[in-house]
């Protein structure tokens, strides 16, 4: 009679845990997910923003638009990828904005810096504020933070 007890306790607690965990639905993953990203650049090494650039495509490609937004922060020597007069990467930059939407983001004490306005800047660019406070604001929103 124990015996007989214990087995139906046993099936009624196994069951209604099975149960549970089959009623709820699983977590979309890989590509099926909404992916938020920011990209952090402060080198002013043009073989380093092409590589950056790349991550973004492949990370697009591999996600695809609609499950990607991406924001690439720039501050320091990175800032130059920004730089009109400076950068050999604007035609890329601009064709990336146009196939998947991507942020630009310069860092305002940067630019104070290097004694660069808004003009000199490529016309893609978004925000202009602190990067260290950006960087942070979208870490604490959930966005992952990519250093490449």
């Amino acid at each position: 009679m124990i015996r007989s007890a214990v087995i139906a306790l046993l099936v009624v607690v196994f069951g209604q845990s099975t149960h549970a965990v089959m009623a709820q639905a699983p977590e979309p993953r890989g590509v099926e997910r909404q992916h938020r990203v920011v990209m952090h650049v402060n080198s002013g090494e043009e073989k380093v923003h092409r590589g950056i650039l790349n991550n973004v495509r492949h990370l697009y490609q591999a996600l695809g638009r609609e499950h990607l937004r991406l924001e690439l922060v720039a501050h320091g020597e990175g800032l130059v990828l920004y730089a009109k007069n400076k950068t050999t990467l604007g035609r890329e930059l601009t064709q990336l904005q146009a196939d998947y939407g991507i942020m630009y983001t310069a860092c305002s004490n940067t630019m104070k810096a290097m004694q660069l306005t808004r003009d000199d800047l490529i016309g893609e660019v978004g925000d202009t504020l602190p990067a260290m406070v950006r960087l942070m604001e979208r870490q604490e929103q959930g966005w992952a933070y990519i250093k490449p």
